[in-house]
């Protein structure tokens, strides 16, 4: 019998059922950040252009780019770009990202996208919002709209602004994804 199913084939059904309840979100790999999605990273001082068109800088021009920031925050550093590709192996997407210093987010990686357009502020905003939380003159950290931007404070701080610029910067240098298609560091 078990020989004659080459022959004759064999057939399945499955039922299937639905439940609402608790979900357990998909682990996150060590060294990934879920606000920058398949994402590579890299620090440098040398500026390259994103966008995935003809100006767009090739991947494999990007000397010391990584799968895992880790390996960029071994140090002091608390800031670094981070990117997605085309098919074609052209810069597409561009992120500034940083490490929250402060509770309840302290040492926390996180990423916000910049753009030649408006297209992403508010929802830059509410993350920035929401990892910052309002501005506290007390402590002088958290964030500030001022309706063209968006600034927050802290050991390391972070902007955004309308036209599509994004800034992560602490005391010892900064990352910039520039409005006009181009990202570095200082």
């Amino acid at each position: 019998e078990w020989n004659s199913l080459r022959a004759s084939g064999v057939s399945f059904q499955i039922k299937v059922e639905s439940n609402e309840g608790t979900w357990v979100d998909e682990p996150i790999a060590p060294g990934t950040i879920p606000s920058c999605p398949n994402c590579k990273f890299i620090y440098t001082t040398s500026s390259f252009n994103y966008g995935g068109g003809a100006n767009a800088a090739q991947v494999s021009s990007l000397t010391g780019a990584t799968n895992d920031y880790r390996t960029l925050t071994s140090g002091e550093r608390k800031y670094f770009l981070g990117f997605t590709e085309t098919g074609d192996g052209k810069v597409d997407r561009a992120f500034v990202c940083g490490i929250k210093q402060e509770a309840p987010h302290s040492g926390e990686a996180f990423c916000i996208e910049g753009k030649t357009d408006s297209s992403l502020f508010t929802n830059n905003k509410g993350n920035l919002m929401a990892l910052y939380g309002a501005y506290d003159s007390v402590s002088n950290k958290g964030c500030q709209d001022n309706g063209s931007n968006v600034s927050c404070t802290g050991d390391v701080s972070a902007i955004a602004y309308n036209d599509g610029l994004v800034n992560v910067y602490d005391d010892d240098g900064d990352c910039y994804v520039r409005s006009y298609g181009a990202a570095d560091c200082g």
